[in-house]
């Protein structure tokens, strides 16, 4: 029986889906979220507040024993909020701070598939380097419990080896 369980745990779809296209110097990233973005957030762009899904992509050098692992950080943050008189929905995606790209929508659905699947990513990487590895997080809103311990509600951390460019 626990057999069963671990293995239907092991095959469920994961919850992002991260694609990388690998060019001369940099790295395309596209990541999708296939789990359901929580229904405080839904509630929150409804009501008109400003939500925000943060995507942190870290890029590392395959050398476990070394100190110097993390190559590259970034952030991806992408912002919806609902105008109260117009009902347009804005949106918009910035890369670590500068904008990456922007729209409006007045359809609640379109914001949402917008905001799980942002616009496709580029990341600098070194043209020559050792193996790769790019981990992806998606996280959507923090919780508090006792009003001071932060629980951030997202996604699970996915693990991709980054391919050679051609």
């Amino acid at each position: 029986m626990v057999g069963l369980l671990v293995l239907l745990a092991a095959t469920a779809a994961p919850e992002l889906e991260v694609n990388l296209t690998p060019a001369p110097g940099r790295l395309l990233v596209q990541v999708t979220v296939q789990k359901p973005i929580p229904q405080e957030w839904v509630e929150g762009l409804a009501g008109g507040a400003p939500v925000a899904v943060t995507y942190r992509m870290k890029i590392f050098r395959n050398r476990r024993f070394l100190w110097d692992q993390r190559l590259a950080s970034h952030e991806l943050v992408v912002r919806a909020q609902k105008d109260p008189v117009s009902a347009v929905i804005s949106l918009q995606a910035e890369l670590d701070g500068e904008v990456l790209a922007s729209s409006q929508t007045a359809k609640l659905e379109q914001a949402l598939q917008w905001v799980s699947r942002p616009p496709t990513v580029e990341l600098p990487i070194p043209l020559h380097h050792e193996p790769l590895w790019l981990l992806v997080r998606a996280e959507f809103l923090t919780k508090y419990k006792l009003l001071v311990i932060p629980v951030t509600e997202g996604t699970d951390w996915v693990t991709r080896a980054v391919p050679e460019a051609p």
